[in-house]
């Protein structure tokens, strides 16, 4: 579940404030470096894990924009290192990446993060979620927790009444997929998804409801067998008439 670390922003509005983007693609750089610095922001880079670790050593930035791909000790050796840096561990971490397979991402997927994107993304839209993370203390979520949390958002608020349920997360959207019996269910699962964003104060992505609603035919189709089930007669099965004994191992006789 999701931790409860609160991120304090630190910087105090009399500098700049300091982004670091650890990120291979060095073509990037310069396409963020102008724009962020417009906005208020101080970018420095990394095309390595060797090279980010020395930068964050060397200054502590406000947030960490973080390719979860990276040469020479990769996302999740980063996130491991900073946990265990009392200075790093409270650095706000913006995972940016190329990557669209959950399975890939899945070393990264345990370490708690702040925000999620799949590039490409604006150097504006950029600018807006670095305010988010630092203007707006969060709870931190890890990758695997965010669809795990949702699932069991969606499962108490529809009680139980969407099967096969299954949240995938990337590509910028929340997909649901899953079986229910109304389209009145679907509706209970928007808005199981956009109260748990509300709470957690996380960016909210596009939602796609890929659910089957069953037709009118198999909803009765299904009333009618669970009602025989209910209603089956067991009499010529069993025979109940005699009277219990507790001392015997047999309760009942099956009828000839």
């Amino acid at each position: 579940m999701m931790s409860k670390t609160v991120v304090q922003p630190s910087s105090n509005g009399t500098r700049a404030i300091r982004v670091l983007m650890a990120d291979p693609d060095e073509s990037l750089h310069p396409a963020y470096r102008g724009p962020l610095s417009r906005e208020g922001f101080e970018l420095a880079t990394a095309s390595s894990g060797l090279e980010c670790v020395a930068r964050l050593r060397e200054t502590v930035p406000d947030v960490l924009v973080l390719e979860p791909r990276l040469p020479w000790g990769g996302g999740d050796g980063i996130l491991a290192m900073m946990g265990e840096d009392p200075d790093l561990a409270v650095i706000p971490v913006i995972v940016l990446t190329s990557c669209r397979d959950a399975y890939a991402l899945r070393d990264v997927a345990r370490f708690p993060v702040n925000d999620y994107h799949v590039k490409p993304l604006a150097p504006d839209r950029l600018a807006g979620r670095l305010r988010g993370v630092l203007d707006h203390p969060r709870l931190r979520f890890t990758l695997d927790d965010h669809n795990g949390r949702l699932e069991c958002a969606i499962a108490r608020r529809t009680d139980g009444r969407v099967r096969d349920l299954r949240v995938e997360i990337g590509d910028g959207r929340i997909v649901v997929r899953g079986r229910s019996d109304s389209h009145h269910v679907k509706q209970l699962v928007l808005a199981a998804v956009l109260e748990a964003f509300e709470a957690s104060e996380s960016l909210l992505g596009n939602i796609e409801l890929d659910m089957e609603v069953a037709s009118e035919e198999d909803r009765r189709s299904r009333r009618t067998a669970l009602s025989e089930a209910r209603n089956m007669d067991y009499s010529d099965k069993l025979d109940f008439t005699r009277e219990f004994d507790l001392t015997r191992e047999n309760k009942y006789e099956r009828a000839s």
